[in-house]
C-alpha cells in the first residue's frame, strides 16, 4: 500500500466493540483518514494516530506498534492515551511519539510526556439523530448506557439510584442499555433486571451508536456514574450534552467546575426535584451551549492540528 495521508490505528473495529474503537472510527471520519486495526502492509504515512489502552493489547502487539513508529514510516505519530497505567511499554511509545494526547485525565502522564503532551476531552461517541423520534407518552424518561457488571465500582450507585426513582418518582420510565465489548448479547443486560424488577425499566443489550443517539433524543435525563467523578474524558455525558440533555452524575477532584451548571449531583438525591421538567430542560440548554463552545469534534481536531504545527520540544 502506498502513501496514505493519515492512518488511525485501534486494535478493534467500530463494528466489534464500543469505546476506543468507536472513538477511532469517528476521528478517522473527521480527518478523512484510514481506520486500520493492523498497520502491517502500509508504506509511509504523513500522520499515524495510535489509540492506546494498554489492557487491550498483547505485549507483542505493542512492540510491533513501537517498531513501526520508530521505523520512520510515519512522518508524525500522535499517541492518543485513553488510559495510562505507568507501564514500561506505554512509556516507550510516549518517548517515540511526536505528540501525546492525554484523554485519561491522569496527571502523572505529564511527568513522562513533558512538553509533547496536550490534554483533551473525549467528544461524544454518538452522532446527532436523524429520525427525530417523538414520545407518545407524557412519562419522563431517563437513559443510561455503558457497562453494568457487578464488578464495576459504580454498579451499586446505579442500583440505588433506580431504587430511589422507582420509590419516589413512579411516573418516570427508565432505559438501560448494557453495551458489551464484542457488540453482541451481553450478560450485563441480564444482571440488572434480576435486581430491578419493574415494568418502568426497559433493559437492552448492545445497541449501535445511531440507535443510542435516537434514544438520547427522547430522554429527559442522562444517567452517568463514575467512581472518581465525571471528567472530560467521559464520552457518554458528552453524547447527552450534544443533544441538550442534563446528566445526573457524581463529582470528583477532576470534575470541571463548569459541569456543575448543567449536571445534577447524585450524592444529594433527596434535594433534587425531578418533577420540574422545565428546570431539567433549562439545564439541558446550558449543557448544549457549553458543548458547542468546548466539546465538539471540530474543536478537538483543531487542537491536535495546532499542537502538531507548533514548535516541537527538542
Amino acid at each position: 500500500m502506498g502513501m496514505s495521508n493519515s492512518i488511525i490505528y485501534s486494535k478493534h473495529s467500530a463494528e466489534d466493540r464500543c469505546g476506543v474503537a468507536f472513538f477511532s472510527s469517528l476521528l478517522a471520519r473527521q480527518l478523512r483518514a484510514s481506520h486500520v486495526h493492523n498497520f502491517h502492509g502500509f508504506g509511509t504515512c504523513e500522520e499515524f494516530y495510535v489509540n492506546m489502552d494498554i489492557l487491550e493489547l498483547r505485549e507483542d502487539e505493542i512492540v510491533s506498534l513501537l517498531n513501526f513508529v520508530r521505523s520512520g514510516a510515519p512522518k508524525q505519530t500522535v499517541l492518543l492515551m485513553h488510559d495510562y497505567r505507568f507501564t514500561y511499554l506505554e512509556d516507550q511509545l510516549v518517548g517515540a511519539s511526536d505528540l501525546v494526547v492525554n484523554l485519561s485525565g491522569e496527571p502523572g502522564l505529564q511527568e513522562v510526556a513533558g512538553d509533547k503532551m496536550i490534554e483533551l476531552y473525549v467528544p461524544p461517541l454518538t452522532e446527532i439523530p436523524t429520525l427525530g423520534l417523538k414520545k407518545t407518552t407524557n412519562r419522563p424518561v431517563s437513559l443510561a448506557f455503558g457497562f453494568f457488571t457487578p464488578g464495576k465500582k459504580s454498579f451499586n450507585r446505579y442500583v440505588s439510584f433506580y431504587e430511589h426513582m422507582l420509590r419516589k418518582y413512579p411516573d418516570w420510565y427508565h432505559i438501560i442499555v448494557a453495551s458489551s465489548h464484542e457488540g453482541d448479547i451481553s450478560s450485563d443486560s441480564q444482571i440488572l433486571p434480576r435486581i430491578l424488577n419493574s415494568s418502568s425499566i426497559m433493559f437492552q443489550g448492545f445497541l449501535s451508536g445511531d440507535m443510542l443517539a435516537e434514544l438520547t433524543s427522547v430522554a429527559d435525563l442522562g444517567v452517568c456514574f463514575y467512581p472518581t467523578g465525571i471528567m472530560v474524558n467521559n464520552a457518554a455525558p458528552a453524547s447527552f450534552f450534544a443533544q441538550g440533555k442534563p446528566v445526573i452524575t457524581t463529582y470528583g477532584g477532576l470534575t470541571p467546575d463548569d459541569y456543575r451548571s448543567f449536571t445534577l449531583d447524585a450524592d444529594h438525591l433527596d434535594d433534587i426535584d425531578l418533577t420540574n421538567l422545565d428546570a431539567l430542560a433549562g439545564l439541558g440548554a446550558n449543557a448544549v451551549e457549553y458543548y458547542r463552545r468546548n466539546l465538539t469534534w471540530e474543536k478537538f481536531v483543531v487542537e491536535i492540528r495546532t499542537a502538531l504545527a507548533g514548535p516541537r520540544p527538542a
